[in-house]
């Protein structure tokens, strides 16, 4: 007999494959980011397991925008949407595609199918591909708005066309879209019982990003793309040419833009810290941790007194050991 549960064409169990679905997920989280899977670890495994799905569904929504990845399956059924779609957003934006006509359709259409996945897993229908299967089995458990993830591809978009912008609030729509959605979406796993949550959320993600602007400045430059507000550097006499003098950092207009750049980075800060009491108590410490490492990582841009451009921002091993130490004696930020 069979048992309850079906058996796929080649004799594996529905189980099996949500199991191995799981298990190439944490893969996925495993290899791209070795400071997010260590905050992982320290969740129940059933949330655990679900955070890994998350965040696998993530990394290739952002692999795909790179052009680190791209979906194996035949997606030319979209081809005629991912047209369309491209049409409307340069009517939208009215800024050209920071890549090649191809590679714009390539990257556009695989985003297409991620939306199509995620239109399916609402349907009720059985998902293929393993990161579906396993976020399609979490969507089930916890009460996540998959809006949020389809806002996320909105956000992802964004880094497909020349960046444009000028205020803050301008990036921190950005911000919102590719980070804050997430934290919305993660914060239905960990647990909450006051719906200040959900702000506070909001708040992470905009912390977190604004910190990542900084750190991956110099990667993004390289792919051509400059997330500072043009009008905020405009105040202190800068433009976007100025990111490619190699003296800039050391000139007294771009210290002074950094400490506003940072300032702003610690409002949001300060408000995203709210929500660690909020959460279940079993699933504090992850956060937690992602937090001290952002703020370490803040301190030392603080520390270069605003030099993010010669040399990328990153603790060395001891400052490293240091946050690690920290989650354990201490539960707010060092």
């Amino acid at each position: 007999m069979t048992s309850s549960f079906l058996l796929s064409e080649n004799g594996t169990s529905s189980v099996e494959r949500l199991e191995r679905s799981y298990l190439e997920c944490e893969d996925i989280a495993r290899a791209a980011s070795s400071s997010f899977f260590r905050s992982f670890r320290h969740l129940p495994e059933p949330k655990r397991r679900a955070v890994n799905a998350l965040y696998a569904f993530c990394r290739r929504v952002d692999d795909i925008v790179d052009g680190d990845w791209l979906p194996e399956h035949n997606l030319t059924h979209l081809d005629e949407a991912t047209t369309l779609r491209m049409e409307q957003l340069l009517s939208e934006r009215k800024v050209n595609p920071i890549f090649s006509e191809k590679e714009h359709k390539d990257r556009l259409r695989a985003l297409m199918f991620f939306r199509e996945q995620l239109a399916a897993i609402q349907d009720g229908q059985p998902m293929t591909d393993p990161v579906f299967i396993a976020l399609s089995d979490t969507l089930r458990r916890y009460p996540i708005d998959v809006e949020h993830l389809g806002e996320l591809i909105n956000g992802m978009e964004d880094d497909l066309f020349e960046t444009t912008y000028a205020r803050f609030e301008d990036l921190r729509r950005y911000c919102y879209r590719v980070a804050s959605t997430v934290g919305l979406c993660l914060i239905e796993i960990y647990g909450y019982s006051d719906a200040n949550a959900r702000r506070h959320a909001v708040e992470m993600g905009l912390f977190l990003q604004l910190v990542n602007v900084l750190r991956d400045i110099q990667e993004d430059l390289g792919r051509n793309r400059i997330y500072l507000p043009t009008e905020e550097l405009a105040k202190f006499g800068l433009t976007h040419a100025d990111l490619n003098d190699p003296t800039l950092a050391s000139r007294p207009a771009w210290q002074n833009f950094m400490r506003h750049y940072i300032d702003h980075v610690i409002a949001n800060r300060n408000n995203a810290l709210g929500l660690l009491p909020l959460l279940d108590k079993d699933a504090r410490r992850s956060p937690r941790l992602m937090c001290m490492a952002y703020n370490a990582i803040l301190k030392e841009a603080v520390r270069r007194n605003g030099d993010v451009l010669s040399r990328r921002l990153t603790l060395n091993f001891y400052r490293k050991m240091q946050v690690a130490f920290a989650t354990l004696l201490y539960p707010g930020l060092d």
